[in-house]
Parts: C-alpha cells; structure tokens; sequence
C-alpha cells in the first residue's frame, strides 16, 4: 500500500471514531429521548418474552405432571384390581383342594 492510502485508511479510521464520539455527546434531546425509547422497549420486550417463556414452562410442566399422574392412577388401579384377581384365585384355588 502507497503512504497516501495508509493516510487515507487512518484519516477514515479516526473521522468515523470521532465522528461517533461526538455524534453521542453532541446528540440533539430528540434523539436521545428516541435512543431511550428504544432501550426501554427493547426492555419491555425481553420481560415479556421471559414472562410468555416462564407461563408456557410452567404449563407445559403441568401437563407433564397431569399426565403422569393420570397414567399413574391407572397403574395403581389395575394392580389394586388384579391383587383381588389373585385373591379370589387363590380362594378358589384352596376350595378345589
């Protein structure tokens, strides 16, 4: 690269930094009050997100859970019929003898 266009490079470098810094100090009320706004909405946003995202594991944990209990009460049911099953086989099973 020539000298001119390594000048030119660190000219546009240090322009666009400064032209930065002095953008956010120098920034008119207006768009500072449009910057926060922004920032409080993206915010808002992201508890909303988390609060949607927080509801629908909670739901969903629910649903788990109800089905679970669901499946296990029919478990529990079928073992309590087939324990009186056995029963009355073995009931019968001592009135043959």
């Amino acid at each position: 690269m020539g000298e001119g266009s390594t000048k030119f490079l660190i000219g546009t470098a240090v322009g666009a930094v400064g032209g930065f810094a002095l953008g956010s100090v120098a920034a008119t009320p207006t768009a500072r009050s449009a910057g926060s706004a922004v920032v409080m909405a993206l915010g808002n946003s992201a508890r909303f997100i988390g609060k949607a995202t927080i509801r629908t594991a909670d739901e969903f944990g629910s649903v788990i859970e109800s089905g679970y209990t669901r499946v296990r009460g029919r478990e529990a049911y079928l073992e309590h019929e087939i324990s009186q099953l056995r029963e009355k086989i073995s009931d019968l099973e001592k009135r043959m003898d």
